[in-house]
């Protein structure tokens, strides 16, 4: 086992940022060779999560296609609230729909992601159950439970038990494609179908198709310069623990980034919000000191943000800098905050596979969550 100081990983990689806080660490790190047997398998996972990346334009595209032929059912009952389940990558396109309808939906939405419903559910909730494999246990218990309390049901998924659930019952159904094999790269068809659902039914105004198809030829035409900006950021990440901060209403693309940071990068990281941080975490911002001098803050920023949580950041931002070093921000584009959200998320996107890269782990296999599924279903 050889030691290899973080410069040269980061030039090994072609990363690197123009602030020397990462490469000017004093922090060595060892590596272990991979196994022989194993590298080409790591290879082809490699370049299988880049394709799947650099195919997310595609992928809304292919998206839009789908809810153009996709055939819903007018609702039985009047709708008064809406609970939307899934877990992890099936399930964060329900959090990022809240927070992109959340001025303009005419009922409550609820986000749902536990074997539970919220008590609340009747014959008057739209029940729309996201699981991209359609086994996922947790979505199918809640979808089981919703039933029993009469709720109106539509499904997002590639098939499996879910597909039986609700073709047995009658239920609607969106089929998307399965091939990928990974739900948090298949954001864009639960993305696009959740807009769908809701504006057929009446809760939205718009289903922002034009939006998405207007985000789909930004990132088409931005992906040179995205990949050069997720490189520099993985450079400013590398090594260090992510901090990400950003307006409430972009949770959703926080959360996403923090999930695929985990998953494709094998690392954590920590986010959260303006204005709420400022009611309580900001003042944690002193221990532990360890954490702090290995710490890598970035803000998101978006044209839609709050001025006074915009504000916020402004004067918070020379308190992180004092404790944890420079301050990156990035700036999310487009002209709509769903093109600037579907824009921030590609970059994050790119920065987690080339933390892979640089943390010299494969992106595609989550293991230990498999051995997790593999250990409750020997229990059933």
């Amino acid at each position: 086992m050889q030691g290899v100081d973080n410069q040269e990983v980061l030039r090994r990689n072609g990363l690197g940022c123009d602030f020397g806080c990462i490469c000017k660490s004093p922090i060595a790190i060892n590596f272990l060779s991979l196994p022989a047997h194993f590298e080409n398998e790591f290879s082809n996972h490699i370049d299988m999560m880049k394709e799947l990346i650099q195919g997310f334009s595609a992928q809304l595209a292919e998206s839009l296609n789908i809810a153009a032929h996709a055939k819903l059912s007018p609702a039985k009952n009047p709708i008064r609230n809406v609970v939307i389940a899934g877990m992890g990558g099936s399930g964060i396109g329900g959090t990022l729909i809240k927070a992109l309808t959340g001025e303009e939906a005419n009922v409550p939405i609820e986000i749902s992601k536990s074997y539970d419903v919220p008590a609340f559910i009747n014959s008057n909730t739209l029940f729309i159950a996201c699981s991209f494999s359609g086994n996922t246990e947790e979505t199918i218990s809640a979808a089981e439970k919703a039933k029993a309390k009469g709720a109106q049901i539509v499904a997002i998924t590639s098939g499996g038990k879910m597909g039986d659930f609700v073709r047995a019952h009658g239920y609607d159904m969106i089929a998307i494609p399965g091939r990928s094999n990974s739900p948090r790269a298949s954001i864009g068809y639960s993305f696009v179908q959740l807009f769908l659902i809701l504006h057929f039914h009446g809760i939205i105004p718009s289903d922002h198709f034009d939006e998405v198809k207007a985000a789909a030829a930004l990132l088409d035409a931005e992906e040179k310069q995205t990949e050069a900006l997720a490189r520099e950021l993985t450079g400013f990440f590398f090594n260090k623990l992510p901090i990400l901060y950003g307006d409430t209403r972009m949770e959703g693309v926080l959360i996403r980034a923090q999930q695929q940071i985990a998953e494709n990068s094998k690392q954590l990281s920590h986010v959260n919000v303006f204005p709420e941080m400022n009611h309580n975490e900001l003042v944690g911002w002193r221990f532990p000191e360890l954490i702090y001098q290995n710490a890598a803050t970035l803000l998101v920023r978006t044209s839609y943000d709050h001025p006074r949580s915009s504000m916020r950041m402004d004067i918070c931002k020379p308190i992180f800098e004092k404790v944890a070093g420079p301050v990156m921000e990035l700036k999310a584009k487009g002209h709509s905050f769903v093109e600037q959200c579907l824009y921030v998320i590609h970059v994050l996107d790119w920065v987690s596979y080339y933390l892979a890269e640089a943390n010299q782990v494969d992106p595609f296999p989550v293991d230990v969550i498999n051995f997790l599924k593999d250990e409750l279903s020997k229990v059933g």
